[in-house]
Parts: structure tokens; sequence; C-alpha cells
């Protein structure tokens, strides 16, 4: 049984290396690419669904009697479209997938210019800053105001609810205290 898994991983594994194109031909769309990987996706989900869960079952409760015993079984118990909905899932992800991944290869070209232009800005800002001493304090213009420089806060809007108890004079409540543990 092991020798057969080991077999079928293998075999799962070395798929992509069978499926290269011939020599000059244009290199496959990234789309036809993943949606190539839905059918070994299917094939591999049909074989986890159909794991025989009774010996596990009965281990955990062995005085009870036990309905379904594969994943695939539990599952159409609660949705008899269960494969349908399943493959519709897998090949739509898949589909989903491969249109993501051509977007991402359409726009290959500008976000290596864009990553190419981060990488000379910031290589420029650390060659500028190991150039020499900063500029005195004088070339930067004025500190930003601190503290209560900014003057007092504006007012609340009409008809705010009065929720400063702690700063006024009237007959607000304190909020509760909390409980102890």
């Amino acid at each position: 049984m092991r020798l057969l898994l080991f077999a079928a991983a293998s075999a799962l594994f070395a798929l992509p290396a069978a499926a290269q194109p011939p020599r000059g031909a244009p290199p496959p769309r990234p789309s036809d690419e993943i949606r190539s990987y839905a059918p070994a996706v299917d094939r591999a989900t049909d074989a986890f669904l159909d794991i025989d869960l009774g010996p596990l079952l009965d281990a955990v409760d062995p005085y009870r009697r036990h309905g379904p015993r594969t994943l695939r079984d539990m599952a159409r118990r609660d949705d008899p479209d269960f494969d349908r909905r399943l493959r519709a899932s897998i090949y739509g992800n898949a589909a989903a997938m491969g249109r993501v991944a051509d977007a991402v290869a359409a726009a290959e070209p500008a976000l290596r210019q864009a990553a190419d232009q981060i990488q000379r800005g910031m290589a420029a800002a650390i060659d500028s800053a190991h150039a020499g001493p900063p500029p005195p304090d004088d070339e930067y213009g004025p500190p930003p105001p601190r503290g209560d420089e900014y003057g007092p806060p504006p007012p609340p809007p009409p008809g705010d609810v009065d929720d400063d108890w702690d700063q006024d004079a009237d007959d607000d409540p304190p909020p509760p205290e909390p409980e102890p543990n």
C-alpha cells in the first residue's frame, strides 16, 4: 500500500516535467498551466474523500453504530449535490487562479520596473546618508508646534451631549466602577 501511495505521489510530481512544451514553441500562458493541474487535484480529492474512516470511528466510539464511513458519504448525507459542487469548485477556482496569474504575468514588466526604481532610490538615499554630515537644523525649518501651542479644542457641534463629565462642574455622575474579579 505504501509503495502504491509513493508511486502515485511520484507520478503527480513528475507530471509538470513530462508536460513541457517542445523547444521553440511559445511558452504556455500561466492560466493554461494552472488549469492543467485541476484534473490532478480532482483525482487527489476523490482519493482523499474515499478513505474509509470506519476503523477510526470504531476506535473513538466502539459502542455506537456509525453511519457513512467515508468523507464523501458524510458530505453526501448533508448535500446530495456534493460531487457536482466539489468539481465546480475545483475547476472554477483553477480558472479564477489562472486569470489572476495571467494578470500578474501581464503586469510583471511594470512591477519589475517599479521594483528597480525603488531599489535605485533606496541605494541613492543610503549613499547620500553616508556622504557627509547631516545639514544643520536651520535648513529643515522650525520644529512643529508641541503641546498646547495648537490652542484649545473646538467646541462641540450644536446638540451634542455633554460627555466630558470629568472636566466640568455640572451634575453628571461618574461612570460605574468595574466589578472586581
